[in-house]
């Protein structure tokens, strides 16, 4: 069974974006690189806008991650990180 949508507000951090996911009874913290945003919407170096691109495709993120969860590719913390790599295959 694949990760659930929940309605917690995303933020911003140094390494991304960071929101989380529900897997049965469990929150699963989920973090979308800065690198992946670049390449699910490009914008100029230095603009930011990470979190409005994150709201605009956060749907499309959420099917990855809940696919990476599904295939085990989960961080040491329980964690699943979305890089620049999985946004690329996923297209």
């Amino acid at each position: 069974m694949g990760l659930s949508s929940i309605a917690q507000p995303a933020h911003e951090t140094i390494r991304g974006v960071k929101f989380a996911m529900r897997d049965g009874g469990l929150l699963v913290p989920i973090l979308v690189a800065h690198a992946a945003l670049q390449v699910i919407e490009w914008s100029p170096p230095g603009s930011g806008d990470y979190l409005a691109r994150f709201e605009k495709h956060r749907d499309r993120l959420e099917g990855i991650a809940s696919k990476k969860h599904l295939r085990g590719q989960i961080e040491g913390d329980g964690s699943i990180v979305v890089q620049r790599s999985d946004v690329q295959l996923a297209t």
